[in-house]
């Protein structure tokens, strides 16, 4: 039936649903019809992404269409719950979602018979399908010819268009074929099992006449024995009083098919195998040819047991240091766009909590996100890249063997080597690892790694405590404790994951098997969108949550302000623009004074400082008083603002920077204020080591810590990470500062 303009003039048209193999080219298509008009979320209940789009067809009768696209999978067989809701889109659309009116389904053809396997678990489902043949100009390239109107024949009927995903060939067609069969479907046909299996089947199809349930899921049920299809079927049919009939119909089923076929799943694969492996024969001429393709030259060089390391290596090389050095430029101008935005607040705004709020929270806190957003583009620029050409798979092959036995698999390389620029973008590429275990475990170690936010820590405390001495030659002291730090996470991130894959991530690893598709040459307007949605995705997730976490910061910071302080300043100022009324020099430095001497005596007077003297005790052991103890409070949101912080403390102002040398002296010159240490440095070598040792391990960043919650799908792995990361920082600055201490620094 046919569905009008009119009855669908403020809603979608029809649903499409789009899956295929991994490194099918899928996404490129998917990224091709819908363009820039996609969303991303996840399904209910998992933190499997969802990613769905809008598409306009026809051209008097204008449409929209939505098109969801599928996580890639090799078969429809599931057994983990979010394998299982991803595969249920294909279903119903998963729970609470309508089921898909069109299934494109999306085979490599240099790989027709894999994809065919796939293929042929869709058409079960009974949904009109549409076949999208990729990649035929490779195919041809490597010999191979496909006979698509042959294999729609075979396949019953079903359309099957050629195409190109990253040159835009084919994709209209495929589009009107989709919305032709959304307009005008038929059931495709499916091949048929053995009579025990269809026994089985069909048995279980009427146990549970009341909801309509595809065969696929069906064949689900039998197939994947503890899977969550069967947990499904099981728990419906509790809920209607026939449990026990049930289970012992799909139990005698299964021991009927075992005895049969030796297995359950030789009844599966053995037919899907032999019958995929039967359309390529029919539809497939292949030229014999002895030269190698390509992409084979290439493997001889990347994935050289020498070379290919090596290769590698200077690739993240270049990736890491674009990401580091590359995105400054663009990081500073953000950061000096803010900077002017704030000015421009303190100057239209009278002094008081309307500007202090505007220009210290509002405006800071989102500079303080937005900051990040260039490490963002150039990470996921350059994962985008590696991705679609291929070489994405060849890096994870080269370095997985390095992370095996602490339970890392090889694609966990390009998380953690990004997360040295910062971790918000390295824990967004985890995305890469399929496997749930291990994309945790990663998760979870890549704060670890020295983020570019930890420098300005390290700098001044290295600068000033750490005395510049020449070492083995060129080397120096200085430089040796910062490889040391950067050292430091690397060793930690090592242990800690080793820990997780032995306890409550425990998971046992098999061969490590990673296919390696075709070079291909990256379509810009793929690329282009891929990184528009992480960027998108970036600034609305975590800025809205950490800006919110600024402006708390900022209110402990400023309350309660006191008006008696701000009367006996406004004297003294008064008189400052008395005495130097002829000396602008002199009245500037003055006022600044003043004006610094003011803040930090607010700050002083704040929550957050009556905070920090309340924790006093607790940091003691580290060597920290109440002023490093509020301003490592004062850093939660971002791990500088630490410096900030000292420099209002110090009455030097927030725009003191790493290198500051007033600031350095200032530190050098800070005594005890009370105590049994009351008159004694607060700065020793001994509490320098103990706070770069906090930061290198301790979890201050609210980005991360909300990127964490995104990624993993619970607050629990953000609250988990905070922890484990506080308590192993506390630990470790205690130990180096008892240390160091004792030995007289």
């Amino acid at each position: 039936m046919r569905i009008s303009a009119e009855s669908k003039s403020t809603s979608r048209a029809g649903l499409l649903a789009i899956c295929g193999n991994p490194n099918s080219g899928k996404t490129t298509i998917f990224n091709a019809i819908t363009g820039l008009s996609q969303k991303v979320g996840n399904y209910p209940g998992v933190t499997v992404e969802k990613v769905s789009g809008r598409f306009a067809a026809g051209k008097d009768d204008r449409r929209i269409f939505e098109m969801v696209d599928v996580p890639g999978t090799y078969s429809l067989a599931a057994f983990s719950p979010d394998e299982y809701i991803a595969a249920s889109t294909l279903y119903d659309g998963g729970d609470g979602a309508d089921r898909p009116d069109v299934l494109i389904c999306v085979i490599d053809a240099t790989n027709l018979r894999r994809g065919l396997y796939l293929l042929l678990q869709v058409l079960q489902i009974g949904i009109p399908v549409v076949v999208a043949l990729n990649m035929v100009d490779l195919a041809e390239r490597h010999g191979i010819e496909i006979d698509t109107e042959k294999l729609s024949r075979t396949l019953g009927n079903i359309p099957v268009v050629p195409v190109v995903g990253n040159r835009g060939t084919g994709i209209e067609q495929l589009k009107r074929e989709a919305v032709e069969l959304a307009t005008h479907p038929f059931p495709p046909a499916w091949d048929r099992f053995d009579d025990t299996v269809e026994q089985v089947i069909a048995e279980l199809t009427q146990s549970l006449n009341d909801r309509h349930r595809s065969r696929a899921e069906i064949i689900r049920v039998i197939f994947d024995q503890g899977g969550p299809a069967q947990n499904r079927f099981l728990a419906e049919a509790e809920a209607q009083g026939r449990m026990k009939n049930l289970e012992q119909k799909l139990i005698a089923g299964r021991k009927a098919i075992a005895q049969k076929f030796g297995s359950l799943s030789t009844a599966e694969t053995g037919l899907l195998t032999a019958r995929a492996a039967e359309i390529t024969d029919i539809v497939t001429r292949k030229e014999t040819s002895e030269q190698r393709t390509w992409s084979e030259r290439m493997d001889r060089f990347l994935l050289h047991p020498i070379l290919g390391p090596i290769i590698l290596v200077s690739m993240m090389t270049v990736v890491f240091q674009s990401i580091f050095s590359w995105s400054k430029p663009f990081m500073d101008f953000i950061d000096s766009g803010f900077s002017a935005l704030a000015a421009f607040c303190v100057t239209v705004i009278p002094p008081g909590p309307l500007q202090s709020l505007l220009a210290d929270g509002v405006v800071g806190g989102v500079g303080s996100v937005l900051v990040f957003l260039p490490q963002i583009i150039i990470l996921f620029l350059f994962i985008a890249l590696l991705e679609d050409s291929g070489y994405m798979s060849r890096a994870a092959f080269i370095v997985d063997r390095m992370f095996r036995w602490c339970g890392l698999s090889g694609k966990s390389f390009i998380p953690m080597l990004s997360s040295f620029a910062c971790a918000v973008p390295g824990i967004m590429a985890t995305r890469v690892i399929e496997d749930r275990k291990l994309r945790l475990i990663t998760i979870m170690i890549a704060p670890l790694m020295t983020c570019s936010a930890r420098l300005p820590v390290y700098a001044i405390m290295i600068a000033a405590f750490v005395p510049y001495r020449t070492i083995l030659g060129p080397l120096n002291l200085q430089g040796l404790v910062l490889t040391g730090l950067y050292l430091l996470g690397i060793v930690m991130a090592v242990i800690v994951s080793f820990l997780l894959q032995k306890t409550i991530l425990k998971t046992e690893r098999g061969t490590f098997m990673m296919e390696m598709p075709s070079y291909k040459v990256p379509t810009l307007r793929s690329v282009f969108i891929r990184v528009f949605h992480r960027a998108r995705s970036f600034i609305v997730r975590a800025g809205t949550v950490i800006f919110a976490i600024t402006i708390i910061v900022w209110a402990l910071g400023y309350y309660p302000h006191s008006t008696e302080l701000d009367k006996t300043y406004a004297q003294q100022m008064d008189a400052v623009e008395r005495q130097f009324a002829r000396d602008e020099s002199a009245r500037e430095t003055a006022v600044t004074r003043l004006e610094n001497e003011l803040t930090g005596a607010h700050i002083r007077n704040s929550y957050l400082a009556r905070i920090g003297r309340e924790v006093e005790p607790l940091f003691t052991p580290l060597g920290w008083d109440w002023r490093i103890s509020m301003a490592v409070l004062a850093s939660f949101p971002a791990r500088e603002v630490i410096i900030a912080t000292l420099g209002t403390i110090y009455n030097m102002g927030s725009d003191v920077g790493d290198e500051s040398t007033s600031l350095i002296d200032k530190m050098r010159k800070a005594t005890w204020e009370s105590g049994p240490k009351a008159g004694q440095p607060v700065f020793t070598l001994a509490v320098a080591m103990s706070i770069v040792v906090f930061f290198a391990l301790c979890s201050q960043c609210g980005a991360t810590l909300v990127t964490i919650r995104h990624e993993a799908g619970r607050w629990r792995y953000s609250v988990g990470v905070f922890a484990y990361m506080t308590v192993l920082a506390y630990i470790s600055a205690f130990i180096v500062y008892q240390l160091f201490n004792s030995a007289g620094y």
